[in-house]
Parts: structure tokens; sequence; C-alpha cells
């Protein structure tokens, strides 16, 4: 086991959040791309894909969020 400091874990839950986000948005871009083949395929208006399926990219203040909810788990003193 790894004695890591205050700040080194905070950072390891920052980085995992953030891995999170970036694993969800390229799921939302699959699922774009994937919709779009498909309207594209069925020669329907594709623009209506763009407006539903467009993935809209995190902000940092998300992962900072996404963060202090995975560290609440770590202070927990269940």
């Amino acid at each position: 086991m790894s004695n890591k400091n205050p700040f080194e874990i905070r950072f390891d839950v920052l980085n995992m959040a953030k891995e999170m986000m970036d694993r969800q948005y390229e799921m939302a871009q699959t699922q774009f791309w994937q919709q779009l083949d498909q309207y594209k395929e069925a020669s329907k208006d594709v623009t209506q894909v763009f407006e539903k399926y467009t993935p809209k990219m995190y902000q940092p203040s998300e992962v900072m969020e996404k963060a202090e909810e995975l560290y609440k788990f770590i202070v927990k003193k269940d």
C-alpha cells in the first residue's frame, strides 16, 4: 500500500473524474455518429441528428462536481 498525501489523493480523484467525463463524451460521440449514419442511409434530414445528438463537451466545473462526488466516498466514516 502506498502512502499518498492528501494532495496526491485529491489529484487521483480529479483525474478519475476527468477520465469518467472523457468516457461519457466519447460514448455520446459514438452515438452521434451512429445516428448520423442511420439518418443518411434512410435519406432523412440530418439536421435533426445535429440538433438532438451533438454531444456537449463537459465544463471544468462538471469535472469538479464529479470529483467531489467521488471524494465523498473517501472521507465517508461508515
